[in-house]
Order: structure tokens, then sequence, then C-alpha cells
């Protein structure tokens, strides 16, 4: 697989027709047909209160790092609150979640590997599954978010 040309955003900038999950902001900022199939990079928001996608596993590797606010992470049966400059490491097959934690927008970035997860994402969009080398299993509710909510 080619790589692309190298490219700058600005922060409001996402790759092409990149478009990311339902329910919370996305942008994905380098796809993995940019990087050959090495990695995809995503940038996220959650809002105050709002829950992240259900618990659920899939074949590929993501760590999550966090820029802003407060996210609660359920790592198979264990959860974590992590602010600004913490990252949690979710290699494949491990059950998680995650969920604004605060009263504050929460933001991250997520590194996926191998590169794909937008096709993922835009699969979901269309009501469809997982294209075929990304396999995803739906296996709860999303970790509970802030207490306050």
């Amino acid at each position: 697989m080619e790589r692309s040309k190298p490219f700058v955003l600005q922060p409001a900038e996402a790759r092409p027709n990149s478009q990311g999950g339902e329910g919370f902001r996305t942008a994905f900022k380098v796809l993995g047909e940019d990087t050959g199939g090495a990695f995809s990079l995503l940038e996220w928001a959650l809002e105050p209160c709002q829950e992240g996608p259900g618990l659920h596993q899939h074949n590929f590797d993501e760590a999550f790092y966090v820029l802003s606010g407060e996210v609660r992470f359920q790592i198979g049966a264990d959860r974590h609150v992590l602010g600004p400059g913490q990252l949690a490491w979710m290699p494949r097959n491990t059950p998680h979640s995650f969920s604004n934690a605060g009263s504050v927008t929460a933001s991250g970035l997520t590194v996926s590997t191998p590169g794909g997860l937008e096709n993922v994402f835009k699969a979901f969009r269309a009501g469809q599954p997982a294209p075929t080398e990304f396999q995803v299993q739906h296996l709860g509710p999303p970790v509970e978010g802030s207490q306050a909510c």
C-alpha cells in the first residue's frame, strides 16, 4: 500500500471524507491510507455527561491520549479516570469503553494500528458491519461517565 504525500492540517481540519463516529465529535487527522496501513490518528471530543461507545473489543490496538477534561475508561473489569497527559493502552481484544467523567468537554487523540479505523466508522455510519479485516464485538453498555449526570 502506498503512503500519501506529506501534508499539514490546521486545528479545525480533518482528512477529506474522514468523518468519525456517531454521537461524539471526531476528526481523522491521519488515515490508514496515508500511512500505508500502519496506523490511523483520530481526534475526538466528548461533551459533559456524554457517553462514548458501549463496551466492545476488536482485533486492532488503540492508544487513547487525553488532551483535556476527564475521561472514565473501562478496561476489562477495571475503571480509571484519566486527565490531560494520561494515556490508556488497549491491546487488541481488550474489552473497553469510555465516557466523559467531568463537567467540561473532554478531548483526546486515538492512535489505532493497523490503520483503517476510519473504514470501521464509515461502515457503522452506513448501518453496516465493520469491514471483515476489522472484527468488532459489542459487549455491553457504555461505562458510566460522571456521577453528576
